[in-house]
């Protein structure tokens, strides 16, 4: 079994409070939930209205499988008008 983490620092850029950027955030979670079957959760700057920090975890018995699965959420979330990827980081941890 291999474990992949994937961690994406998010811009929010029309963001005017922390209730416009949990809108934003409840939304985006929901349909990756949904679309990729995987669990995520905002993991830093939950204070700050313009910034998230994603970690998403995929589980696979195929590494290649994974970063092919990352690759996909990544542009999928890239496609979402109202938040911009600044950071993306990827790490197997089995």
């Amino acid at each position: 079994m291999t474990i992949g983490l994937l961690l994406l620092d998010c811009f929010i850029s029309e963001s005017q409070s922390l209730k416009d950027k949990r809108s934003v955030l409840t939304s985006l979670t929901e349909r990756l939930r949904h679309e990729f079957n995987i669990a995520i959760a905002e993991v830093e700057y939950q204070d700050q209205w313009q910034r998230a920090r994603l970690a998403i975890v995929f589980v696979n018995t195929n590494w290649r499988m994974l970063q092919s699965s990352m690759s996909k959420l990544t542009e999928y979330v890239d496609r979402d008008h109202r938040l911009e990827i600044t950071n993306t980081e990827t790490r197997q941890l089995c």
